[in-house]
């Protein structure tokens, strides 16, 4: 009987993850339902066998621009019906229809730079953001996202020489496009309705100066290299003072 139970439990489980998951281009991704998402947001993933949700605590501050990767993708019957969800009414208007050979398309963007994200993170204006994460081991950031917007504003998308992530007002993020090395539009996130994401997390190490500080930020199913953790109090533990 203990043993049909534990089977049960394991199948809704199974079943309850796969609800609170979308696959975008090839990747898994959570889906946004409740709660407003942003590309660049830190935030607690809170999961369990009846939910999951994604809970923002900290936005950072990004003074500079964080090149994006754009691609696009043709909406399907899963992703759109996803979409309709998270967009409540179906707001940018987008007509799909499974007989027709030519599909509305989604956009997926994606944080590309690392190194300037984590320069950012680790700046004097967001001491307070890398406070949290660094006593936070379970906080991730969200690197992917899928997203909805006007049919025009994909193929803009897609036509820019580059895409950044920045800051329009305080706290604020948008997306700016460059074409001929000159920034020319800028879009909202409040434009677009974010029906998936991915979450990337982060890893300390101990420096030369036998500080705790941020060497990595790696994709939700990957592990810390050798020598750094994602737990930065294993760090404390860990660091060898007799060392020279």
């Amino acid at each position: 009987m203990n043993y049909k139970i534990y089977c049960y439990i394991i199948f809704l489980t199974f079943c309850c993850e796969g609800c609170h998951s979308v696959k975008v281009n090839h990747t898994n991704m959570h889906t946004a339902i409740t709660n407003p998402i942003a590309l660049g947001v830190v935030g607690l993933q809170k999961k369990d066998a009846y939910s999951s949700d994604f809970q923002v605590t900290a936005i950072p501050e990004y003074k500079n621009e964080i090149r994006v990767q754009m691609t696009k993708e043709n909406f399907n019957r899963t992703t759109f019906d996803t979409y309709l969800k998270a967009a409540k009414g179906n707001v940018h208007k987008i007509k799909y229809i499974d007989s027709l050979e030519t599909k509305p398309q989604l956009a997926i963007l994606e944080l590309l730079d690392r190194v300037t994200l984590m320069a950012e993170i680790q700046e004097s204006h967001n001491t307070k953001t890398l406070t949290y994460i660094k006593s936070q081991k379970e906080a991730g950031i969200v690197t992917s996202i899928s997203l909805a917007l006007s049919q025009e504003l994909v193929q803009e998308l897609n036509t820019a020489d580059a895409v950044f992530l920045n800051n329009s007002t305080y706290k604020q993020y948008q997306l700016s496009l460059v074409k001929d090395g000159k920034a020319y539009k800028t879009i909202d996130f409040s434009k677009a309705s974010i029906f998936g994401y991915t979450l990337s997390y982060f890893c300390w190490s101990e420096n030369d100066k036998k500080q705790i500080t941020l060497v990595d930020i790696i994709n939700e199913k990957s592990s810390c290299s050798k020598n750094s953790y994602r737990d930065a109090d294993k760090v404390l533990k860990n660091m060898n003072y007799f060392k020279l």
